[in-house]
């Protein structure tokens, strides 16, 4: 065996023992050398990559993945889509088509492995989504996209869609007010609220930030309609309003008119803090360095990209490819930041779905339409 061949191989073997970290394994390219922060690296991670793994029998998959701090010992995630069956000879086997929300608890007082229950609901004999559609809301259905907890309450923000994927697919947001966020998940005290605002072009939840006395949204939003100029805005609401069941009339945009950045009821001028926009990602917060992280991605790319800003009205950073999805075939998405899964300042968990149009699950691996997880390192140049 050559010399060559055989440092080849090593390096190999060295990779795979690693997870591929480092910025071998982003496969972005060069970092801007001007960038706030510095890559040191990005690695697969070894624990809570497995952390939604299918079920021998019941869960087997679904997107989405945000997660929200309920308490000291609990957080909990949300799903959309979700499949459930078994595994069946080493496949998930669905026992029907989907549904299309579900959650989990998560207990951070055990081993992440250990921790997850996952809950949805049933009408008589048939499993259905946990956030089931109501009557006299917008769409047909929901996906649970977002959420918050304030004080003692829970909201959840869910996507509310039509049957088709017309046009007129998004119908809508549909806010979730939850009185009892810690008791029993299926005994959960649900206020659902139309907030008549929402569309094909515009998607108002797609990153939430609390600050009181305001609930910020940072926000998808089709310039002039053309999803080819997509871009993420920034939008806020009092938490009291969004509590008390309001929407749209409570929303305030920050835009920009005669060289002044200002507050406005009206979404025109609205300033574009960063592109390309997407539907779910998640904003970070990093105390010891002062500055804000988000995610973003253009789904039918293999590429998921950092932005940052000392302030939530910016100005945010160009976004930079962190992350080269090497098992990417039609759609990666809903690349999102977990702060409570963070250890260190310049540490980021990030879960991404992987998922081919019209999903045939028994015919995909077991790490297709599932959360993955990876952790990324930055430093930050003192000088």
């Amino acid at each position: 065996m050559s010399i060559r061949l055989s440092v080849k191989i090593d390096l190999l073997v060295i990779l795979m023992i690693v997870g591929f970290s480092g910025q071998l394994f982003s496969q972005c390219g060069d970092w801007p050398a001007d960038y706030p922060v510095k890559l040191v690296s990005v690695e697969i991670d070894t624990v809570y990559d497995k952390l939604f793994q299918a079920n021998e029998s019941g869960w087997l998959g679904a997107d989405a993945a945000t997660s929200i701090v309920l308490n000291d010992k609990r957080t909990l995630w949300l799903f959309g889509d979700t499949f459930l069956g078994e595994i069946i000879d080493g496949r998930r086997v669905p026992n029907r088509f989907y549904i299309n929300s579900t959650i989990a608890i998560q207990d951070r007082t055990v081993h992440p492995l250990k921790s997850i229950k996952y809950y949805w609901r049933k009408s008589g004999e048939t499993d259905i989504a946990f956030f089931p559609y109501q009557k006299g809301t917008s769409g047909k259905y929901y996906w649970p996209t977002q959420g918050i907890r304030i004080e003692d309450k829970l909201i959840v923000f869910c996507m509310s869609l039509n049957r088709d994927w017309s046009e007129n697919w998004i119908a809508g947001t549909v806010s979730v007010v939850i009185d009892n966020p810690d008791e029993n998940p299926m005994n959960w005290k649900m206020n659902y609220y139309d907030m008549n605002v929402g569309s094909d072009h515009f998607v108002l939840q797609s990153a939430l930030w609390y600050e009181k006395p305001y609930l910020y949204f940072i926000s998808m939003d089709d310039l002039n309609n053309q999803p080819e100029n997509r871009r993420m805005i920034l939008v806020r609401s009092k938490a009291v309003d969004i509590l008390a069941g309001r929407g749209a009339e409570s929303l305030e945009y920050w835009t920009k008119a005669r060289n002044r950045e200002f507050w406005s009821k009206k979404r025109d001028s609205a300033v574009t803090l960063f592109a390309p926009g997407c539907t779910e990602t998640m904003i970070q917060y990093d105390e010891s360095w002062q500055l804000y992280y988000c995610t973003t991605y253009n789904p039918v790319e293999p590429y998921i990209y950092l932005t940052v800003a000392s302030q939530l009205t910016g100005p945010w950073s160009e976004p930079v490819c962190i992350y080269k999805n090497p098992d990417h075939t039609t759609m990666t998405y809903a690349a999102k930041c977990h702060p409570e899964l963070s250890t260190r300042p310049g540490e980021l968990i990030i879960s991404y779905v992987t998922a081919p149009i019209g999903v045939d699950i028994e015919n995909q691996g077991m790490d297709v339409y599932r959360p993955r997880f990876i952790r990324v390192r930055l430093a930050k140049d003192e000088q």
